[in-house]
């Protein structure tokens, strides 16, 4: 809770939102007087976003001594009742949760689209809601059925190209030269631009995926392509470090090292860009004139927060390295310190958060009275 809590309150957009009272806890809907009037009542009102209105408010105050979230995590567990327990649990699933219920309480209040995805719905889509594009098309005519999907993160498969204990490339990836790892034994070593590049690569489906193929009528054969169609304020990266086999009945964690940079250009992964490497320079009306079309201005991404996982499948820890103002700090539950760039560039990267070097902001609608 402790890492997922310090990267969301270093969010820009998010940090912004909250310092900004936009969401003031003394005037939620979900806490009025009457509800206050009932312990009951108050339990099923417990509003999240009050709640880390609170822990903005506290987390900013200039106060030095830890604060503890305990009623954020008693908040949390009235809400999501299948992680209510002190068995260790993931930090990335925590993340998801905590977006999740944020957007059903605010929503709700707001009166705004209960659509999951919805742009303008909620703070926590707002910041972090994306759009993915899939297009699957068929080997035997060369039709291609494409949809979309809502995004809050994109999760990645870590993408050795080399193990250096054998000192033989993996023949089933395709590795560029020059990223073989160097020095030590039985490293391996992926990059977090050729987990997105594995991520956006056309992938033949095996035969019992053939999907149904409206101009051939029948089942085909096909090649599906993941592509990035709207990039959110802030992109988290989920790095798979948890395997579990149901074939092997086995379970793991992957210790590769990812490097990743701290300044990061998503243009060769979005949408537009595939398709021009697809299909050439042709203009394709529904994606020229779509809201949901990426400005190249929007592309460039740097990074503000890194959470990492130490230990075992079983037993581990969590850490987040926070940069603010060109120098990194390591929040160890309650120890803060202050690390090299060298020891967040080396760590066990699990989740990575980029926030969009530039930020434009939309003018509202209805003016509002000072």
């Amino acid at each position: 809770m402790n890492s997922v809590l310090q990267a969301l309150l270093h969010a820009p957009p998010l940090r912004n939102y909250f310092l900004g009272d936009r969401h003031n806890r003394y005037l939620c809907p979900r806490q009025t007087p009457m509800r206050r009037r009932s312990a009951e009542a108050n339990d099923k009102a417990a509003c999240l976003a009050c709640d880390l209105d609170e822990i903005y408010s506290a987390a900013f105050s200039g106060e030095r001594t830890p604060y503890s979230p305990a009623k954020f995590l008693y908040s949390w567990w009235q809400h999501a009742s299948n992680l209510a327990s002190y068995e260790q649990q993931d930090a990335h699933e925590f993340f998801i949760s905590i977006l999740d219920h944020i957007h059903e309480n605010i929503k709700d209040d707001q009166h705004k689209s209960h659509a999951q995805g919805h742009g303008d719905c909620c703070i926590a889509h707002r910041v972090f809601s994306g759009i993915l594009r899939s297009d699957v098309t068929c080997t035997h005519c060369g039709f291609t059925s494409t949809t979309f999907e809502p995004c809050m993160d994109i999760s990645l498969d870590l993408d050795a190209g080399y193990n250096d204990s054998l000192g033989v490339a993996n023949p089933k990836l395709h590795v560029r030269n020059g990223e073989r790892s160097s020095g030590g034994t039985n490293t391996k070593v992926s990059t977090l631009m050729r987990c997105l590049e594995r991520f956006t690569r056309a992938e033949r489906l095996d035969a019992e995926q053939k999907f149904f193929c409206e101009r051939c009528k029948e089942r085909q054969e096909s090649l599906k392509q993941m592509s990035i169609r709207r990039l959110p304020l802030v992109s988290c990266f989920h790095i798979k470090r948890f395997e579990h086999s149901s074939v092997k009945k086995m379970s793991r964690k992957v210790d590769h090292c990812l490097q990743f940079p701290f300044s990061l250009d998503m243009a060769p992964y979005l949408s537009s860009s595939i398709l021009r490497s697809r299909f050439g320079n042709r203009i394709f009306p529904s994606e020229a004139s779509d809201a949901d079309s990426v400005s190249e201005f929007s592309s460039e991404f740097e990074i503000f927060a890194v959470i990492t996982h130490s230990g075992k499948l079983e037993a581990g820890h969590y850490v987040t390295y926070l940069r603010l103002n060109n120098h990194w700090y390591k929040c160890d539950d309650a120890w803060v310190t202050r690390v090299e760039e060298h020891t967040v560039r080396t760590s066990q990267a699990y989740m990575l958060f980029y926030v969009q070097k530039t930020l434009y902001y939309k003018a509202c609608e209805r003016a509002t009275a000072v």
